[in-house]
């Protein structure tokens, strides 16, 4: 199903990020096409700066290692779309996407690192709107920088020879992909394509580009919304690919770094900042290609999966899709049965925690079936969903009586819903038809770490709980699943939650224990200064020896190329044009259009029309509240940054890396 780059030939030789000295041979992929890069910048301190011209070939024993960016003209098409300047796509041959030539024998041990820059394409174009409202707009391009210098803290901590990156540019049709339709049903991928391509004229007009009836509030589109979907369905194509095909060296578990996020997006409905359910689409995947019989979705957003549990229900066969799911050629047929009958394909356990006071289940704005759905616990009919909701605590030991009593319990379940189908698995040819894989829809908005607006109802977990997590799902795939794990990016919108969460989640990928030290509050504050847009790492003879700094720098070298730039359009304009059919809110949402992010310190723009001569209520005063964060804005003087024993490897004349020296005390 995937189709090739969308891009020539010539541009995906060019401009390479260079790779890390110290990760030169350690990181494997299987992207083709692309030459070994084995020289970084010389200006380490400068993103922009002109890379080291790579070496034509590789030397003995070193295996490829490629971390893609997205070529010039597909950087330049970002910026257009950001600074609202809409042009007409060019549409490419499409041409299958090639497996690659050599392989390494075996990376059962490793944890695949997916990345998607044309996730990047996916921008708020609203460049009418206040500043202060393009201020509010947490689900940006940016979260993919900050997932990527927490990538950067795992393989600096765990080490260079236990991950394995990729970068992808590929796309999938939406229209054309059976099994997003298997989720979505016919009509929606062809709504949202058609929408997002009339997005530039109404923008342009100073029109909302979502239909009447959305939350203007959370969703939004633009001409790149297409390409960053399509590029999201290729990558958990991908993921299944590498996770389920033994073909690709035996990897069993993967990472993949994908906005926008999709556990709250119901078959033809959008929610929260979903569009399409990327976890679902997954799952249909890996049953149609490699048979997959059984899935497990486990979801620790702070945010109830509405979305994921509704698709659950109504692929179960036990529930009744609603009219629109199918086109109006199923719908006028006498007893309409769609082409892909909806108790079929595999069976289904969704597990979650989340906050129940959070979105879509907001105190003051839930319904009692919101309420209802994001608290039900059932096992029964193949069937399996089970909620759990997150309580507050006061210390480390607390927290830890609280996962072990309460959390926990969705592995028990979990373990429950696999064990009596292992048990009644059909035997073929002398062997059960059981085939099952964990799957984790890894939302870091529970951090400790995340900002008040977007966890504004005091219930987080600590960072440790994301390695804790995730180890026992590891666990629970190599008891059920021949250790089968896919993890695909959903929620968490500050920097500091992201960096530190998906560092956390990925050293429990690997299975390693926790150290308190590896967040502290001075670690995830230099974690999320690594962040932004025009960090410099500091120049002491000290700083080259602190494990914070080379893991930004890390980091920051798998960033796309060009992607500091912001994802709101700078607009000179503060107030509201006077024409513009639009009105905001400033005092909250009315009933019934909560929002996810913040509703109280921003407005919320809707489609209706001003009266005439009423005055607009976007000129009313707005209290700004700055959001708090646990992570301290200065040093405090009393803490040090913890001493963490590292090693330092070297390259051998053969091209082989061996470790040399063991280093401790790696202070700032």
């Amino acid at each position: 199903m995937i189709t090739g780059p969308p891009v020539r030939q010539d541009i995906l030789e060019q401009n390479r990020p260079a790779i890390p000295e110290h990760l030169v041979g350690q990181l494997w992929t299987p992207s083709v096409g692309i030459r070994l890069q084995q020289e970084i910048s010389n200006d380490e301190q400068d993103t922009e700066a002109p890379r080291t011209p790579a070496k034509d070939g590789a030397e003995d024993g070193i295996s490829t290692a490629v971390v893609t960016p997205l070529p010039d003209d597909i950087l330049e098409r970002i910026s257009q779309l950001q600074l609202g300047e809409g042009q007409p796509t060019t549409e490419l041959p499409k041409e299958e996407f090639p497996k690659p030539a050599a392989l390494p024998a075996d990376n059962s041990n490793k944890t695949l690192l997916l990345l998607s820059p044309l996730s990047h394409m996916h921008v708020f174009s609203r460049k009418w709107v206040a500043k202060r409202y393009l201020a509010s707009i947490v689900e940006r391009p940016q979260r993919l920088n900050s997932s990527a210098v927490g990538i950067g803290a795992a393989i600096t901590l765990a080490g260079a020879d236990e991950y394995l990156l990729e970068s992808l540019v590929a796309t999938v049709d939406l229209e054309e992909c059976p099994h997003v339709m298997k989720v979505h049903g016919k009509r929606w991928p062809s709504t949202l394509k058609s929408l997002c391509k009339s997005a530039p004229n109404k923008l342009s007009e100073n029109k909302l580009e979502v239909p009447e009836g959305w939350n203007s509030g959370d969703i939004y589109l633009s001409e790149g919304t297409v390409s960053a979907l399509e590029g999201v369905v290729a990558a958990v194509e991908t993921a299944v690919d590498r996770v389920f095909d033994d073909t690709y060296g035996s990897v069993r578990r993967c990472f993949v770094s994908i906005r926008p996020p999709g556990h709250h997006s119901h078959p033809c409905t959008p929610s929260g900042f979903c569009l399409i359910n990327n976890v679902h689409v997954s799952i249909q995947y890996a049953a149609a290609k490699y048979g997959l019989t059984h899935a497990i979705i486990l979801d620790f957003d702070l945010h109830h999966g509405d979305g994921s549990q509704d698709i659950c229900w109504k692929l179960s066969g036990l529930e009744e899709y609603d009219d629109e799911f199918y086109t109006d050629e199923e719908n006028s047929q006498h007893e309409a049965v769609p082409e892909w009958p909806t108790n079929a394909g595999p069976k289904i356990g969704y597990f979650s925690l989340h906050d129940i006071n959070s979105f879509p289940t907001e105190v003051g704005y839930a319904t009692a079936e919101k309420i209802k759905n994001a608290s039900t616990c059932v096992i029964a009919h193949d069937l399996c969903i089970w909620n759990v909701h997150m309580e507050p605590y006061s210390t480390p030991e607390e927290f830890d009586e609280l996962y072990t009593n309460r959390y926990s319990e969705l592995f028990e379940r979990a373990k429950q819903f696999l064990r009596a189908a292992q048990t009644k698995a059909p035997i073929f040819d002398g062997k059960k038809e059981f085939k099952a894989g964990v799957f984790l829809s890894a939302g870091f908005d529970g951090s400790e770490f995340e900002d008040k607006g977007m966890q504004r109802h005091g219930v987080h977990v600590p960072t440790s709980f994301y390695s804790r997590f995730t180890r026992d799902a590891v666990t629970l795939a190599n008891e059920f699943c021949d250790g089968r794990v896919i993890s695909l990016l959903e929620g968490g919108y500050s920097d500091a939650a992201i960096a530190s969460g998906v560092m956390s989640h990925l050293l429990g990928l690997q299975g390693h224990e926790w150290s308190k030290e590896y967040a502290t509050s001075t670690v995830v504050r230099q974690l999320e200064m690594g962040c932004k847009p025009r960090w410099s790492a500091p120049k002491t003879a000290q700083a080259k020896d602190n494990w914070i700094v080379q893991a930004i720098k890390l980091g920051r070298s798998f960033r796309t190329a060009g992607s500091s730039v912001p994802s709101s359009p700078p607009s000179s304009t503060t107030s509201t044009p006077k024409n513009q059919q639009i009105s905001s809110v400033i005092n909250g949402t009315p009933a019934g259009r909560m929002v996810l992010r913040d509703r109280k310190s921003t407005p919320v723009y809707s489609h209706t029309q001003r009266a005439p001569g009423t005055a607009s209520k976007s000129s009313s005063p707005l209290v700004e509240r700055k959001p708090q964060r646990v992570c301290p804005t200065a040093l405090d003087q009393n803490e040090q940054t913890p001493a963490i024993s590292r090693h330092r490897m070297t390259q051998r004349e053969d091209g082989t890396w061996t470790i040399v020296e063991q280093m401790d005390n790696l202070n700032v």
